[in-house]
Parts: C-alpha cells; structure tokens; sequence
C-alpha cells in the first residue's frame, strides 16, 4: 500500500521493539571541495543500502560558486521534503490510510548577510512544509496522520530540536 513495504515495516519495528539497540544506524558522509577552479564546487558519495551515488554542490554565484548544481540549501529542503514525505506514507500505511497521490512543497527566505559575516541575524525566520494530498480518508484522518508524522520525522527533529555538534579540525602538513 502507498508503495510502502508493510511487511518489512512491521519486522523493524518488532526487532526493534525487542532489542532496541538495533534501532541506531551510523550515517557518515565525506566529500571534497573541488580546488580545480571548474565545475561543482563540492562533490560527496554517498553509500545507501543497495548502492552508492555521487552528489555534488555548488553555491550560487552571489555567494562565490558558479550555479552549476544545487546549492547546500536545497540540499537540506530536499532532504526535509523527502523525509517528511516518505515519514507521512509510512505512517499512513501503518493506519491503513490509502492515499491517491502526494506533493510536498517545503519553502524558506534565508538572509544571506549572516553567511557573508555582515550581520548575525538570524539565518531564515522558518520552514513552511505544504502536504497536497489526494485520499478516500476523511480530514481528521489525514491531520492525525500529518500530527503524527510531525512528531516522527528526523527532519523535523533535526530541525526544531538542538543537536549537539562536534567540530574536528585537522591539518595537514
């Protein structure tokens, strides 16, 4: 149902029930920054469980790269709008919700003086997350599923909730 696998749904949550210790999984990310002078200023593999792919990123010209790819803020809304989607199927199947169809449009205004050093404001005043969703199911059903999805996705976590953060600098010789 909604192109979620149930079955092997239901077998992580009761592993994980019995032995929650298997519920944490390491995620590790490495890249280069690109000192050619062309191309995508940053490239990064990326390792999933049934393969690997590369992404790469590059500012926007205002802010010194060139636009030849996505820049690290629409890395993050894609990364906001894909868990928040793929959390609200997963949570609409576990309720035996059918849903016909779903759009997430995930927007933010940044105020770039703060990256540039000129002011410390604050980076962007919110994230708006807009669900169009097409279902037999009734409203209250679909805002049940979307409260429930607010309160499980690791994105909105990461996002609303400090997060210790550790930074190792290294130095070559």
């Amino acid at each position: 149902m909604n192109h979620v696998n149930l079955e092997a749904l239901q077998k992580t949550l009761v592993a994980f029930t019995a032995d929650p210790s298997k519920a944490k999984k390491e995620n590790v990310l490495a890249g280069d920054w690109n000192m050619a002078g062309s191309g995508p200023q940053f490239r990064a593999s990326v390792t999933f469980e049934k393969g690997s792919a590369v992404l790469e990123m590059d500012n926007p010209e205002p802010m010194g790269g060139t636009g030849l790819a996505p820049g690290p803020l629409q890395y993050c809304l894609f990364g906001m709008a894909s868990c928040f989607a793929g959390t609200f199927m997963m949570v609409a199947t576990q309720e035996g919700v059918s849903v016909d169809s779903l759009s997430i449009r995930v927007e933010n205004t940044v105020d770039m003086t703060r990256p540039l050093g000129l002011t410390r404001n604050p980076l962007t005043d919110g994230v708006k997350i807009t669900l169009t969703v097409k279902s037999p199911a009734s409203q209250k059903a679909l805002e049940g599923i979307e409260e429930r999805s607010r309160d499980q996705c690791p994105a909105v976590y990461c996002l609303t909730q400090p997060i210790p953060l550790t930074i190792a600098l290294v130095r070559l010789p």
